[in-house]
């Protein structure tokens, strides 16, 4: 999957496609990644085998950007021209950093007494009682810069291929699938139910054959 977004963000760049955020398309891990999941780990446990490949491996990854005439549809500053017919959903995952930003946000009641943690304490903090869900990307509204919400993984899990939510599809979809639908569609996979008038665009098909199956 790594390769496979260095080529899509290689191709996209050649041929002109316009990143909405330049200095975040491509984030490779870092030490920092790795130092931020195994501090979220010490709280959470073990991350899911899949989740953690995708951290660790993959890393950070935006592809919203304003596709033109090239990927019709594609927009985040560009105005609308088509009518909101088309979802493209470009591929954008988070960091680990960013899963250690969320949870340090959302859990930072742990430290302030829960009775996991602390014998004198005689309720649970909301982490102990709800978990947390971690938000590995934005759904499609918001990577089209419109208010949205996004695609999470409810932690801690056994499940090493956990299922997200809530996503566009009939019945659960897991984090490979999910990748699997990008690495089918070229790293947009709202064309794949594009309504029947709307071709698919010559760049997109171009870049589903130069990606590698996994």
């Amino acid at each position: 999957m790594a390769a496979n977004v260095d080529v899509l963000v290689d191709r996209l760049s050649s041929a002109g496609y316009a990143f909405a955020c330049p200095d975040a398309v491509r984030q490779a891990p870092t030490e920092d990644d790795f130092e931020a999941i195994a501090k979220a780990e010490d709280i959470i446990g073990p991350l899911p085998v899949a989740l953690r490949a995708c951290l660790e491996i993959v890393g950070g990854v935006d592809l919203c950007g304003d596709g033109g005439s090239m990927l019709p549809y594609v927009r985040y500053r560009a105005p609308l021209c088509e009518s909101w017919e088309l979802d493209p959903d470009p591929l954008v995952l988070h960091s680990g950093r960013m899963l250690w930003d969320m949870l340090s946000s959302s859990v930072g009641e742990v430290s302030l007494g829960c009775a996991c943690t602390d014998p004198d304490e005689d309720e649970l903090c909301e982490f102990h009682v709800n978990g947390f869900f971690f938000s590995i990307a934005p759904d499609g509204a918001a990577k089209a810069n419109f208010s949205g919400g996004d695609h999470h993984i409810h932690l801690p899990t056994a499940n090493p291929d956990p299922p997200l939510g809530p996503i566009p599809v009939s019945g659960s979809i897991s984090l490979v699938e999910y990748l699997r639908r990008f690495h089918a569609w070229g790293g947009f996979p709202g064309y794949a139910t594009r309504p029947a008038h709307v071709p698919q665009p010559a760049l997109l098909e171009r870049l589903r054959n130069q990606l590698q199956k996994f």
